[in-house]
């Protein structure tokens, strides 16, 4: 039913109870490409006067390859079970990443779980899920994980 089901994954317990749910749907049909995907927001500006681009360019590395990292050992447990894989870790804000990387890739479903935040913390650090369904005409399948 599904060819590409990209499912972003933040590193948290959390994010990753959509897997099971991933599974699932992995075995009905055709077997689909997962794709897992971290996105890294640019917390760094570019460089300045003075500073060296080692000095800007050090904790991003550090950050994307932890990001890699993770989703190496997440994929190669779904490999394990005989899932086709891939990752991408994208250097966005994540509702930007997600909504880019299905629109550029043919990607027929986004698997993603919502940490179902209310009050001051989606105001604070909004709503990735609500701003990707805005956002995007892809399907979602959408789960609000237990603690």
């Amino acid at each position: 039913m599904y060819n590409h089901i990209l499912v972003p994954l933040d590193g948290s317990r959390l994010a990753e109870q959509i897997i099971p749910h991933v599974e699932a749907l992995a075995t009905v049909g055709s077997t689909p490409t997962i794709t897992l995907m971290r996105a890294v927001p640019r917390e760094y500006p570019d460089p300045i006067e003075g500073a060296t681009s080692h000095d800007i360019h050090d904790p991003m590395r550090q950050l994307t390859g932890e990001a890699r990292t993770y989703l190496d050992d997440v994929a190669s447990r779904l490999r394990s079970k005989g899932h086709t894989v891939e990752t991408e870790v994208m250097i966005k804000p994540p509702a930007d990443a997600i909504v880019d990387f299905a629109s550029h890739h043919n990607v027929d479903l986004i698997a993603i779980a919502t940490h179902g935040r209310s009050g001051v913390g989606r105001f604070m650090y909004g709503s990735v899920t609500q701003k990707v369904m805005s956002a995007t005409s892809v399907p979602m399948l959408v789960v609000r994980p237990t603690d």
